[in-house]
């Protein structure tokens, strides 16, 4: 089921999206530009227990325009938790499969909701369950991050894939402490990924990656350290910060509690003083020219410092002598 709300989030008519025989679970959903996406697991396709991922097209007028349309593999499968993203041009679904070989799969969707392409292994995983894909897209690739258990714990893993479905690199490393952690999320917030799982029992932490697939200083809590059972966050981003919401458990009640306090951009605790003892132009290409004679530092938009001759197109901040000068943007 769905229901379509206001700007204003007062709700409008429930709408049936699929309502057939047998269950649905495990819903997500994208916006193409033109309708939603929405992606799920479906039973109806053979015995119970097996379910195959499925999409379907919605206007944005709440006119469900397919009855589920399979992307998986044919047969009697074992496809769950399905995410998806848009990248301009057509979605990428992903999804786990709990039936060997185990591993997190993919495949493409275009705007009439006809899969394209094959189905792309992303990753092989050495447990079958709850392996939980997420995915983002940061304007040139995927991200997609999920969970595996090689050992005695769930570790936090990523993997970056193309908009053609070649995979950039290898698997990604995100988070492992002798301890579980599970029920990842990920955004792209316009700067680098930002990742929030579940870890143990009661603690929500975070780690940013970068475009690259680099992971940006340690992870970070996100909620406090009383002894409440915490799983499953959910990330999303504004201009400024963060909101990172889970499911919290406080004296037998289920609850939703979140944490708004992550900003965006250079660390709070960075000087920002600003003078003008940088006196180069504001936007710039080619080489970044610094003053002479001075202690220089070059600052990128998580306040992560860079090698002047090294940067790529995008937002810096210089640092002379101890404080934040300058704020330069390269464009090529």
């Amino acid at each position: 089921m769905g229901v379509r709300v206001t700007s204003e989030c007062d709700s409008l008519n429930t709408l049936t999206i699929c309502d057939v025989n047998k269950t649905q679970l495990n819903a997500a959903i994208a916006f193409n530009d033109e309708n939603y996406i929405a992606v799920w697991s479906d039973e109806r396709f053979g015995s119970s227990w097996y379910y195959r991922v499925v999409a379907a097209r919605i206007t944005t007028a709440g006119v469900v325009l397919d009855t589920g349309i399979c992307l998986g593999n044919g047969g009697e499968q074992r496809e769950f938790r399905p995410d998806i993203a848009y990248d301009g041009n057509r979605c990428l679904v992903v999804w786990y499969h709990d039936l060997t070989p185990y591993g997190v799969y993919g495949r493409f969707v275009n705007n009439s909701c006809q899969p394209e392409d094959s189905i792309i292994t992303i990753a092989q995983t050495a447990y079958y369950s709850s392996i939980n894909p997420r995915i983002a897209f940061d304007g040139t690739n995927y991200l997609v991050v999920f969970n595996d258990k090689p050992g005695n714990y769930y570790n936090i893993y990523g993997q970056i894939v193309s908009p053609e479905g070649n995979l950039i690199g290898s698997k990604i490393l995100i988070a492992t402490d002798g301890i579980n952690q599970r029920y990842p999320d990920v955004i792209w917030d316009n700067h680098f990924y930002v990742i929030v799982w579940g870890e143990g029992l009661s603690g929500i932490k975070g780690q940013r990656v970068d475009a690259d697939g680099h992971c940006i200083n340690s992870s970070f809590q996100i909620s406090n350290n009383t002894p409440y059972t915490r799983y499953q966050p959910s990330i999303a981003v504004s201009d400024t910060n963060y909101l990172v919401v889970w499911c919290e458990n406080r004296d037998t009640q289920h609850d939703i509690y979140g944490n708004i306090d992550q900003t965006i951009g250079i660390k709070e605790n960075e000087p920002k003083h600003v003078s003008q003892a940088y006196l180069g132009p504001t936007i710039f290409s080619g080489p970044l020219k610094l003053p002479k004679g001075k202690t220089c530092k070059v600052f990128d938009i998580t306040g992560r410092a860079v090698m002047p001759h090294h940067i790529k197109p995008g937002v810096y901040f210089i640092g002379i002598d101890g404080n934040i000068t300058h704020k330069v943007v390269k464009i090529r």
